[in-house]
């Protein structure tokens, strides 16, 4: 992968390039994304793991391709590890704004605190550590609506 489609995919077309909070701007994009995968357009979720498993590789490989040829080991542009764990937090998810907005709320702390056994996967080395904190991040978030939905 070239250095030039290699920004293009991690900084999701460009959005990490957002003057401010570069990593929210990302998961605002997942979040309406994933609105827009499901609710207009009806996908299943088959088709929706299937995506999110292709957006890991494509992540994993162009953060590591970016994050190289910028000598940087984690680019504060790189935002397709917070698209990515935007969508799995809002896996199976009823579809309902109030559900939507406390997955991203959920996603945007989990990535920002990053507790240790988050915090830890970041050290992974290339793409893999860029990616890996903010899929776990998703992996917590998408439990915590998970098991309030089965108590609810």
């Amino acid at each position: 992968m070239n250095k030039s489609l290699a920004e293009f995919i991690s900084t999701v077309g460009y959005v990490g390039r957002f003057p401010v909070a570069p990593g929210t701007a990302g998961s605002l994009v997942g979040l309406i994304f994933v609105i827009l995968w499901h609710v207009v357009l009806e996908i299943s979720l088959v088709w929706t793991l299937g995506v999110i498993f292709l957006l890991i590789w494509l992540g994993t490989v162009s953060a590591d391709v970016y994050a190289k040829s910028i000598d940087v080991a984690d680019p504060s542009q790189v935002v397709i590890d917070e698209f990515v764990g935007q969508w799995i937090a809002l896996l199976l998810i009823p579809p309902h704004w109030g559900f939507w907005l406390a997955a991203f709320v959920l996603f945007r702390l989990f990535d920002i605190w990053k507790p240790w056994w988050i915090d830890r996967v970041q050290s992974w080395p290339g793409g893999w550590g860029v990616m890996a904190d903010d899929i776990l991040a998703g992996v917590f978030a998408f439990t915590l609506i998970q098991v309030y939905t089965v108590i609810l």
